[in-house]
């Protein structure tokens, strides 16, 4: 049965202390697709680079090959708001689905430079529309006074997926070789695709309603306000997603790998807790909290450099993280009428694909101005606190407008 607009926005009742439902098959379905779409990107992370260059590309044409994903993965998003009108948000999830598949085959099957840019820019676009869409679909269906709840929960798949993807993906290249491993990648799209068939036809109120004229029907800028606290906490981020290995390199450490898989302990108990915060109390008892602890952990991590302190505050570093992502996110959603969410949701991952992408850039070029990488964890916490005042900027001065309870406009 088509699951429609009779859950948006403008048909909100007023908070009460009855939830209404929240898990049903539809929901579950999401969370497994979210985990399979993640599990093969992030298979991919550790190991595409050990892979090109294996193949004799240069340092450069690596570079470029990973960028042509991040612009791709942009483009996507901003597409998918008329991509989904035209032809249905379910049916544009399942051409992502096999856009990714083509993109994983690509690699082994076309060995060539040209292939593996063109294989890498099939898998962004795949992953833009996937993860955009992902989070429309589950928004369309999730009670409004538990959305930061039900974000949470979804989020779920991806936390799971980062915890084993990397490693999964590691051992299969080494021990079975590179044709295993990129099936394997696409086998996640194989298998995410038949769990779709599972999903209910579910039309968007963004179908419903025409695009605004100009490029607003491209860009929803009332999700740039909420969307630019994610953009810094990407920046933020990624001077541990991206640096943290070499780093522990840097200081004779070895326990990088260790710090990822533990920090999704962290990341577990935030997805499965925080939400039920953000939908009582609002954003502001979650977002600058989640801010704090990620400071904290940044700053253990800069001045206790030693195995036993950094594996301990990896848990921080997952809480802050799985906090603040999941309220961000439902905080743009909730910043914009329910026919937007779909928009919204292309700007929230654009500002954190951006955020990340300029993050790398700028600590790479502060570590070697200074010729250490322990600077970045000097900055990180100056993005944080940043952060903090932004927020607090918006919230009182009213540029975004929200309730306390349910944090609905």
């Amino acid at each position: 049965m088509p699951v429609g607009p009779q859950n948006s926005l403008e048909q909100e009742k007023p908070f009460t202390s009855a939830k209404p439902p929240l898990w049903n098959l539809t929901f579950v379905t999401f969370i497994v697709i979210n985990f399979f779409i993640f599990f093969g990107f992030d298979m991919l992370l550790p190991t595409l680079s050990l892979y090109l260059d294996a193949r004799g590309c240069s340092k450069e044409e690596i570079g470029l090959i990973f960028a042509s994903f991040a612009a791709s993965s942009v483009l996507s998003r901003l597409m998918t708001t008329r991509l989904s009108r035209w032809l249905g948000a379910t049916r544009v999830l399942r051409c992502g689905l096999a856009i990714c598949f083509v993109g994983s085959l690509m690699f082994f099957i076309f060995p060539h430079r040209f292939f593996f840019a063109l294989a890498r820019i099939l898998h962004g676009a795949g992953v833009g529309l996937t993860s955009t869409l992902m989070v429309s679909m589950a928004a369309q269906v999730i009670p409004p006074q538990r959305l930061g709840e039900g974000l949470g929960y979804l989020g779920l798949g991806a936390t799971v997926a980062l915890a084993v993807g990397p490693l999964a993906g590691i051992d299969f290249y080494n021990d079975f070789g590179y044709e295993f491993m990129f099936s394997s990648v696409a086998l996640c799209s194989v298998l995410a695709g038949l769990i779709s068939l599972k999903l209910p036809f579910i039309r968007l109120s963004s179908d419903l309603k025409p695009d605004p004229p100009g490029l607003k029907s491209f860009i929803e800028t009332r999700a740039l306000g909420p969307a630019s606290l994610i953009f810094i906490m990407g920046a933020a981020a990624c001077g541990v997603s991206a640096y943290l290995a070499i780093y522990c390199q840097e200081l004779n450490l070895n326990n990088a790998a260790t710090f990822f898989v533990v920090s999704t302990i962290g990341t577990l108990l935030a997805r499965t807790t925080t939400g039920r915060i953000y939908d009582r109390y609002g954003p502001v008892a979650v977002i600058p909290p989640g801010a704090v602890i990620l400071i904290f952990a940044f700053l253990v991590i800069l001045l206790f450099p030693r195995p036993l302190p950094m594996t301990l505050v990896s848990i921080f570093y997952g809480l802050g993280f799985g906090t603040i992502f999941p309220a961000v996110q439902a905080l743009t959603l909730s910043s914009v009428p329910s026919e937007r969410r779909t928009a919204a949701s292309a700007v929230f991952f654009i500002c954190f694909d951006l955020g990340i992408g300029m993050g790398t850039l700028f600590f790479g070029l502060l570590a070697g101005y200074f010729g250490t990488f322990r600077v970045i964890y000097v900055a990180s916490p100056i993005f944080m606190v940043f952060l903090i005042i932004l927020f607090f900027s918006l919230f009182v001065n009213k540029k975004l407008k929200f309730q306390a309870k349910g944090a609905r406009p």
